[in-house]
């Protein structure tokens, strides 16, 4: 495999003549997020930084440096699992940066989480926290998003730090949320890329991320792959994933290739358990959080439920729990009306 500016404008479908300035301008968009990667292989394969360029790199490895002291502080209060972000650079070339605008986090231990979510908030100028609890066979999961501003600039991308007790989600429909976490980590990490296809398509950074984990797998990592694709329920969207890295002449790789023709028939098997209306019963409920106030917030998680309305008190706040987008006007009053200290956001 190689990663540099040629694969990089073959994953956006550039011409390899384009100006590097409009490679740029492509790939800093919400459908690539590679300008880390761009201004760092410009810089290693001799190209004129000027200014701007070097400014740009700065910022990238500012928010690096910035992540990785958020994971320590993280990793003080309970273990985590870094999913993709921060992670995944180790994988990438010495010297190329993934760009990376928010740390994402699996903290399996609900308390662990909590304590976690309670330090970020001490330590970070957070102004912006979301709430939502998800129930699943029986157990409930968190997902817990923190915003901040950068301490560099105004203009600045905020900061962000995602907590979730469960990694793999689903799609609401015939893939239920799967709480386990494969041991392997490049295989995890793939996996994680594939599950966002329940989401959203594959962005340029996704496909570079899955072409640089594919390149870095042992016989036993794919091996692992394989299993852990059709036993997660995945087959499919990891297929689709390395398809695409093998469309890229510069990202395809000899294992890249083999991983998806082995995966051929996992993700047709997968596809038919899917069209017949299969599943294991295990529907997934979420709940999202309408914000009450730090008034009500606790040092742990407290959740209040009862037949009228669900209230979750957490470090960062109280959240009326909802199970659509809109909050009904009777309920917000019921809350306020129930919790005096609560208030609702302007």
């Amino acid at each position: 495999m190689e990663l540099s500016l040629r694969s990089v404008r073959e994953v956006m479908g550039l011409d390899p003549d384009i100006r590097l300035g409009l490679v740029l301008e492509r790939a800093t968009r919400r459908d690539h997020r590679l300008g880390g990667t761009v201004c760092s292989l410009a810089a290693a394969e001799g190209h004129r930084m000027g200014a701007l360029g070097t400014a740009l790199l700065d910022v990238e490895r500012a928010r690096h440096d910035e992540h990785e002291r958020l994971i320590a502080l993280v990793r003080e209060a309970g273990h985590a699992h870094v999913l993709k972000g921060a992670a995944l650079q180790a994988y990438y070339p010495p010297g190329v940066l993934r760009t990376s605008r928010d740390v994402d986090l699996l903290m399996p231990d609900e308390d662990e989480l909590w304590a976690a979510v309670a330090a970020v908030a001490r330590e970070r100028p957070v102004d912006e926290a979301r709430v939502s609890m998800l129930e699943s066979d029986g157990r409930r999961h968190w997902a817990v998003a923190l915003n901040w501003p950068s301490p560099e600039s105004d203009l600045d991308p905020v900061y962000a730090a995602e907590f979730l007790s469960a990694a793999f989600v689903g799609n609401s429909t015939n893939v239920p949320l799967r709480a386990e976490w494969p041991a392997n980590p490049v295989v995890a990490h793939l996996l994680l890329i594939a599950e966002e296809l329940f989401q959203q398509p594959l962005r340029g950074r996704d496909v570079v991320d899955a072409a640089v984990l594919a390149d870095a797998m042992t016989e036993r990592d794919a091996d692992d792959l394989l299993r852990a694709a059709e036993h997660l329920m995945l087959a499919p969207e990891v297929h689709e994933a390395l398809t695409r890295v093998n469309a890229v002449p510069g990202l395809a790789s000899g294992i890249s290739r083999a991983l998806a023709r082995d995966l051929g028939a996992a993700a047709e098997r997968e596809r038919a358990r899917r069209a017949a209306g299969s599943d294991d019963g295990t529907a997934v409920v979420v709940h999202y959080g309408f914000p009450l106030g730090p008034a009500l917030s606790s040092p742990t998680v407290v959740v209040e439920q009862d037949a009228e309305m669900t209230v979750v008190r957490c470090p960062v706040g109280g959240y009326l729990m909802v199970d659509t987008l809109s909050v009904p006007v009777e309920l917000a009053r019921a809350a306020l009306d129930r919790h005096p200290g609560a208030v609702l956001p302007h």
